[in-house]
């Protein structure tokens, strides 16, 4: 089953260039491209089309509502590629086209949004805007070289100002977390929980099932590594809107720390409850 990477972030950020260059560094025969434009005729895809398997463009409407079912399609149909890219139009939405990637039956590796570092006091204010970050495994500031200064972090994301690959950019999301970002008036809250310490399994999993999933519809992100007692392994906690995902990490400082990327958290009843389930 090939890897699907989502490649998101506001109009004019910059997604087809980076999208362009992330390409050269695979053999032609092993990315497929998925590329959605709202408008009726598309553009992108003949600027990839030397690089790629296959190209896909879904022209016409935007990809998370009107052109969704052509999306699973377009996912199902493709067989053959090692990693598929998923460039999505500027305007769309990263909630429903992980839907898409559900009904398709893939597997998401990962989403990478590119933000125009000149233009981040203008996208604070958009919604959207705000959405397609507080997604993000992966945060790309293009035209860093002309804000030097520009800074941005969701409180999960890997965040580079460098044309790194693809590769070494997904590789690096299973490291230690960022430190908590300060506190911002825009939309996205960004909540660290913390533990000095070990995790009773149970009692965590009462909390993500019970305490986390109140808030299922306002959360973009979940990322934790979590050290349980008994367990020698520590759990790495992934989580994309309302579905998460564990894997494990090698044996590591026994303490415990989640980050909630979402907005209209409840802060202290989530920092009361998380500090019950202490071993």
């Amino acid at each position: 089953m090939a890897a699907v990477t989502i490649v998101t972030g506001f109009l004019g950020a910059g997604k087809t260039t980076r999208v362009n260059s992330w390409l050269a560094d695979y053999p032609r025969g092993d990315v497929a491209v998925i590329v959605n434009e709202v408008g009726a005729i598309g553009i992108d895809g003949e600027l990839l089309a030397g690089r790629a398997r296959t190209i896909v463009e879904i022209t016409g409407g935007c990809v998370c509502c009107v052109t969704h079912g052509e999306l699973v399609r377009a996912l199902q149909s493709i067989t053959d590629a090692k990693r598929i890219l998923v460039e999505t139009s500027g305007a769309a939405s990263p909630a429903a086209v992980i839907r898409a990637m559900r009904d398709a039956d893939v597997l998401l590796d990962g989403i990478v949004t590119v933000v125009d570092a000149t233009r981040l006091d203008e996208l604070r204010d958009i919604d959207l805007a705000q959405e397609q970050i507080g997604y993000a495994d992966v945060l790309v500031l293009s035209h860093a070289d002309e804000a030097p200064e520009a800074t941005l972090t969701n409180g999960v994301a890997v965040v580079t100002r460098e044309h790194e690959s693809l590769e070494q950019l997904l590789a690096r999301r299973t490291g230690e977390l960022p430190p908590p970002p300060p506190a911002s008036s825009h939309a996205i809250e960004t909540l660290a929980l913390t533990l000095d310490g070990e995790v009773d399994e149970d009692r965590f999993a009462a909390f993500m099932e019970e305490e986390v999933a109140r808030f299922s519809g306002r959360l973009f992100r979940i990322k934790g590594i979590v050290s349980v007692a008994g367990l020698e392994p520590r759990m790495l906690v992934q989580g994309v809107a309302d579905h998460v995902d564990v894997t494990f990490l090698p044996n590591g400082p026994r303490t415990s720390r989640l980050v909630l990327v979402g907005f209209g958290l409840d802060a202290e009843p989530l920092r009361t409850a998380f500090a019950r389930v202490s071993a």
